[in-house]
């Protein structure tokens, strides 16, 4: 054994030679299982893809199946993206907001500024509120971008 053991209620590892620290602390779980460095070894690693870790009705460590994302981290996820998205977008048209202020924007270039500044606003107005589950949120369809872009 390896001196060190694992809680299936708090899912983590605690050091053996620190549990009469813990338990000053108040923080050493009722159902610590010491386990073998083996295995400490395999569940401390990054877990295999689509795996979290969890615990089986022995309170071992194991891979256990990552729970599909809960609708608000869809939703969260979305937004990030629309974020990014719009950064971009503004990021495009910095130059030619420069240039319009000074007077110096060509008409292609103004026309340029018009449509993005139309996708941002469309970016901005999007609603997320059909993507309720994995499928609608793979499903959902982003605005193109426009077809303009800053020299």
């Amino acid at each position: 054994m390896s001196g060190n053991y694992f809680s299936a209620d708090k899912c983590q590892f605690f050091i053996g030679t620190l549990k009469d620290s813990y338990i000053a602390a108040g923080t050493w779980p009722d159902d610590a299982v010491e386990v073998d460095s083996e295995i400490e070894a395999k569940y401390s690693a990054l877990p295999p893809d689509d795996k979290i870790l969890g615990a089986d009705s022995s309170g071992l460590p194991v891979w256990s199946d990552k729970p599909a994302p809960t609708q608000d981290e869809l939703i969260s996820e979305t937004k990030d993206q629309q974020e990014v998205m719009i950064t971009e977008a503004k990021d495009t048209i910095s130059i030619w907001q420069s240039e319009l202020l000074l007077g110096t924007i060509s008409d292609d270039d103004k026309a340029s500024l018009t449509a993005w500044i139309s996708y941002i606003n469309e970016l901005q107005s999007l609603d997320f509120s059909s993507i309720t589950d994995e499928a609608s949120y793979n499903a959902f369809v982003w605005l193109t971008k426009p077809t303009t872009q800053a020299m």
